[in-house]
């Protein structure tokens, strides 16, 4: 890659050529722009946790041009190796290269090119991706705050960080390296600005090339494995059987990427080792990770697979940088999911590292200054010293069955030492120990033999499924249900129900009032909440003032200043400040507070008395320097404001006092952090805004990039300076934005808004915007009133009655409102777009919409398809709408058509939805292979049906092991029959009828079939009625989803889970009934299928077969 452009002003400051901003062209398949409308999601499953994005904007259209596209990069560079970091990409490590052993320890990937993967659509591989609060990262495709820093021991770090937008906790990492050493270490600094209790998880990962040479080196204690949400347990290294959706037969060494026939996660069950890496035995070069095991106990890695779906992903998300695997660490985490809490106010800080290893194939241990291995064969033992630093006159040491050798050596990194030991032939692994030394004595890295971390330990079973609440029998029980639920953000069980459930039996409880005062909150409903709260402190209160905890005060005091009883709720933050877990974070509330209310002297005693117990707290610093810099002692604010940059130096509060502080020069910095990002200068306006700082807030409004929130919250700090005239004129401001990508969501964003709603100067936009964030916090119900009245208040709010369409549909189920009010809002987003020179066009999101909701009312396909048919440019554009014009084309009986149209896109498949638009090829080539049988064309069939087993290149999709094809099988014998090739044949029928089962779906039908064919009745009436068995256990919970599933499809009114499990109950029975030869009961299911929205074009064929099979029934 070519860098160019001038080195930043930042790097000229005295920063050294190790670290500098540069310009870095890469090759970019460029994605369109992120959606404008909010997109907001209930049940979709994504990576085992509920997959909402509210109030992020999805990026999910392609363009699929390549471009030279330039980046601000990050380069750090000494004498070892070189390490670049994008902060316009998420902040990740694009690169890490180990000059002296000449090889990429981070995979490479000299294009951007984008696949459906992050939890908002885009994703790209390669490189080091900082995963939180969830997986994949929300933000992974977005610019983050970035900063140089060069450090009093000659490091020098390149700090990138974040307030990501899903819960406004703050994050950042420093990348950074040191002289002399060959390593690249993350410092990593997390922070919880707000008031409830969150929770994350952390996951660094780390790509690196991959081939059939490849293998993965786990620490040598790890003996057992397991899957997401450990709903699977294995020994390790050797897998058998069925694990992580894939068969591993009668034992696979799954270490080997090449052993690994389809995508794969494995995680360990616990190690005390400090170490994960990979080896390249071709290239005899690896990387190694290193982190402290009990903050890092997350160990883990994936694969797409080493078979051809493995081999198209790949090239789905690079040109020709070839396979790579994911090298997975875990801090405050050891699966996914899995989620650790963070309370309000609270740091967390940890380390990690990276570097190359040489020569290293047995590794067996690993430290931030070097690694050893050894590999035993026979009587030959070959020990193997890595180091991160030259070490000249280093001492090494070996230990075999007692007897010790040493010799004085000379390393340096990459120039491993080795040494080859001739042992006796019954000598053990565990028999050897090794050990390194610097000059001084010092020990580098060391081995000696654990035990396997099992083998004297319980072993693991796998995780067990919830119980409805009604059959857990202790309130403790239901607590701790309800509260896993949460924390692990279920993708369809609700805490709630738990919570609510314990409470029946027990009004007062207090963990359970507690717990669903903080749903409430989350919620928005501030006046709910404080009834919880309240009974709560009550109970905890039962025998004396002074509870144990102070969480439920804190809670209690955060619900009465919510709801404007800030003189009480001062009381209960310093009540829970008694309690040492809640003290920082009470005295800060109280601080805010008592500025609020013009108690300077207070707020200055609790900041200074809750910096003894979060020394690093951004907020408590900011807090301390403003009232320093109100009270006129600027040099002491600055001293203070000083301090926290140095801790983090993308703090936004010490920023914007730093502005306000040193003039210009501060405003540079501040802007340099913040950019154009409308999220970070939001979320700085909100901490003044609390603080009832009306004149730092327009100040700041004057320099933020234009939005209608800062609008809104300019017109909130004009009121409260009695400025109604400059507020009025804010409103209307507002109000005459277009609203693209406002997202409200905060606390302060609620309170903003509610002030602006009862001005009614905005027209109805923020009733609108009200509606989204009520919307988007799950408090279903408020966010329609709130658009219902944004509707009344404003004509042409186009985005309004497109939102009441889809809450209409999703929680009223009212598919004649949702149609009604889908239809408004497409016309006048039409009708909007009319420009002087143009014609209307609608949104391509909006025409998606108004197909699924015309559909689900029952408009006929042939009426969809003009539909669609009408706006081609915008079909062709959204792969969604692309999509679902095949699926009426297969549906109308027009498989010419969809043949046709498979041919003339380049696909994007998203992960977790392979194999849907192979499903729509297939039923398109069979109809085809069908008509042509029936006009005695029966070469023409074969050829149809051969096509159907083919993944043509521009799908962007390889077969995966579980691909469902028995039905092409079925027919392709059927149209060989018919060409008088019984042999052949014979060999198709066979194929299907072992055919896996078990999917309740058509090709189950056909290997059924295709049994009786070779007539095996019994079998086939075997599979027909576990097809009936499946569906009726569907039906009997129809509100639940299985406890490991979810919804990946991001359809609207495809999310709901008792229409979901009828969509596939109906049409499996009907399909049992039909190879059953039960007419009735198959016709009724029919009638069922369709009534509940299923695609009925397998139906009527199925239905057409079950008529020619020639059998009684069974």
């Amino acid at each position: 890659m070519l860098f160019r452009g001038k080195v930043s002003a930042e790097a000229d400051k005295g920063v050294n050529d190790m670290i500098s901003r540069q310009k870095l062209v890469i090759p970019t398949y460029e994605m369109d722009e992120a959606e404008k409308a909010p997109v907001f999601y209930d049940v979709r499953n994504h990576q085992g946790t509920r997959g909402n994005i509210y109030p992020i904007p999805m990026t999910d259209t392609f363009k699929n041009v390549k471009t030279d596209r330039e980046y601000d990069a990050i380069r750090l560079e000494n004498e070892f190796i070189r390490v670049t970091v994008l902060p316009q990409l998420g902040g990740r490590i694009y690169e890490g290269y180990d000059k002296k052993a000449d090889y990429h320890f981070v995979y490479k990937n000299n294009v951007i090119k984008p696949a459906l993967i992050g939890l908002c659509g885009a994703w790209i591989s390669g490189g080091i991706e900082f995963n939180w609060p969830q997986h994949h990262r929300p933000t992974t495709f977005m610019p983050v705050d970035s900063w140089i820093e060069k450090g009093e021991d000659g490091s020098e770090t390149a700090w990138m960080g974040e307030y990501e937008p899903l819960f406004g906790m703050k994050g950042m990492v420093g990348v950074t390296i040191w002289p002399g050493k060959a390593y690249v270490t993350v410092k990593t600094r997390l922070y919880n600005p707000t008031n409830a209790m969150q929770t994350f998880h952390w996951w660094a990962n780390l790509a690196v090339h991959a081939n059939q040479d490849y293998q993965l080196q786990f620490p040598p204690d790890v003996d057992y494995i397991t899957y997401h949400y450990k709903d699977a347990v294995s020994p390790f290294p050797v897998v058998r059987g069925e694990f992580a959706r894939a068969d591993f037969g009668e034992g696979t060494d799954i270490t080997w990427f090449k052993n690994i026939p389809s995508p794969a996660s494995f995680f360990i069950l616990n190690s005390d080792y400090n170490f994960m890496g990979g080896y390249d035995h071709g290239r005899k070069r690896g990387t190694v990770h290193v982190a402290d095991h009990h903050v890092s106990v997350g160990k883990k890695f994936f694969t797409w697979g080493s078979r051809e779906f493995g081999d198209v992903w790949h090239s789905n998300l690079t040109d020709e940088d070839g396979a790579y695997l994911e090298i997975m660490t875990g801090c405050y985490t050891d699966n996914q999911p899995d989620f650790s809490f963070m309370a309000p106010d609270e740091t967390k800080t940890f380390e990690q590292t990276w570097y190359a290893l040489s020569d290293m194939p047995g590794l067996k241990n690993a430290g931030k200054d070097g690694a050893v291995g050894f590999v035993h064969e026979g009587r030959s033992l070959e020990v193997c010293f890595n180091v991160t630093a030259i070490h000249e006159n280093a001492r090494m040491k070996v230990v075999l069955k007692g007897e010790t050798l040493v010799e004085e050596v000379s390393l340096e990194p990459g120039k491993p030492v080795l040494r080859t030991f001739e042992v006796p032939e019954d000598m053990e692994e565990k028999e050897v120990s090794a050990f390194l030394y610097d000059e001084d004595g010092k020990e580098l890295i060391s081995y000696t033999c654990r035990a396997p971390f099992f083998e004297n330990r319980e072993k693991p079973v796998p995780h067990k499924p919830a119980r409805e609440p009604k059959e857990i029998g202790s309130q403790e029980e239901l607590y701790l249900e309800g509260l896993h639920l949460e924390q692990y953000r279920h993708v369809t069980l609700r805490a709630q129900d738990y919570y609510m459930e314990a409470l029946h039996r027990d009004p007062g409880d207090s963990r359970c009032n507690n717990a669903m005062g903080l749903l409430m909150m989350r919620r928005g409903n501030c006046r709910e909440a404080l009834r919880f709260m309240e009974r709560a402190v009550k109970r905890c209160m039962l025998r004396n003032p002074n509870p144990r905890d102070g969480e439920y005060c804190f809670n209690y005091a955060w619900a009465l200043e919510e709801n404007g009883q800030e003189e009480e709720a001062v009381r209960y933050y310093r009540k829970a400040a008694w309690n040492y877990g809640y003290k920082g974070a009470g005295l800060k509330q109280a601080a805010k507070l008592s500025v609020r209310r013009g108690d300077t002297g207070a707020a200055r005693d609790c900041v200074r008395e809750a910096l003894t117990v979060n020394g690093e707290s951004p907020e408590l610093f900011f807090l301390q320097a403003f009232l320093l810099r109100k009270e006129g002692r600027t040099q002491e604010a600055e001293a203070v404001t000083g301090r926290m940059l140095r801790i983090d130096p993308m703090a936004y509060g010490s920023l914007g006092e730093n502005w306000f502080l040193q003039g210009e020069s501060g405003l540079e910095r501040l802007q340099a952090v913040l950019g154009k990002r409308r999220t970070a200068w939001l979320v700085l306006m909100a901490s003044y805004l609390e603080l009832g700082a009306w004149e730092e807030v327009l100040k700041l409004g004057e320099k933020a990039p234009s939005n209608p929130m800062v609008y809104y919250d300019c017109a909130y700090a004009a009121a409260g300076l009695g400025k109604e005239e400059d507020a009025a004129a804010f409103l209307k401001k507002a109000g005459a934005d277009p609203g693209d990508y406002c997202f409200p969501y905060t606390d302060m964003d609620k309170r903003v808004l509610e002030y602006a709603y009862s001005r009614g100067l905005d027209g109805g936009r923020s009733a609108y915007y009200l509606g989204c964030l009520y919307y988007g916090r799950d408090n279903r119900e408020e966010g329609m009133r709130y658009w219902e009245e944004a509707v009344s208040r404003e004509d042409g709010l186009y985005q309004a009655h497109r939102c009441l369409a889809l809450a209409l549909l999703e929680v009223c189920r009212d598919k004649t409102g949702a149609r009604r009010e889908m239809e408004k809002a497409f016309a006048l987003k039409r009708a909007s777009s009319a420009g002087e020179n143009s014609s209307p066009s609608p949104d391509g999101r909006y025409l998606l919409e108004l197909m699924e909701i015309r559909k689900q009312c029952g408009v006929p396909v042939r009426n969809l398809l003009e539909l669609l048919e009408e706006y081609p440019d915008l079909v062709y554009k959204r792969e969604d709408l692309y999509h679902q014009q095949l699926v009426l084309y297969n549906e109308a009986g027009m498989p010419e058509k969809a043949a046709e149209f498979l041919k003339n896109r380049i696909f994007n498949p998203y992960e977790g939805g392979e194999g849907i638009l192979v499903k729509a090829h297939i039923l398109a080539y069979i109809q085809l292979g069908r008509r042509a049988l029936r006009e005695g064309k029966n070469k023409d069939a074969i050829a149809f049906l051969e096509k159907a087993l083919e993944y043509p290149e521009n799908y962007h999709e390889g077969r995966g092991v579980m691909a469902r094809e028995a039905a092409v099988y079925y027919h392709m014998a059927k149209a060989l029959e018919a060409d008088g090739r019984g042999e052949e044949a014979l060999a198709w029928y066979e194929k299907a009828a072992a055919y896996q089962t078990g999917r309740l779906d058509e090709s189950d039908f056909y290997t059924a079939c295709a049994l009786r064919r070779l007539g095996k009745e019994r079998e086939a009436a075997i599979l027909y009625r576990q097809m009936l068995e499946g569906a009726d256990a569907l039906l009997e919970k129809e509100d639940r989803l299985p406890y490991f599933g979810g919804f990946v499809s991001n359809l609207p009114g495809e999310h709901d889970v008792r229409k979901a499990n009828h969509m596939k109950a109906h049409p499996a029975k009907f399909y049992a009934y039909t190879g059953l030869g039960r007419k009735e009961e198959a016709e009724r299911e029919k009638e069922l299928a369709a009534y509940w929205g299923a695609e009925l074009a397998w139906l009527s064929i199925i239905e057409e077969d079950g008529g020619n099979l020639g059998y009684e029934g069974i």
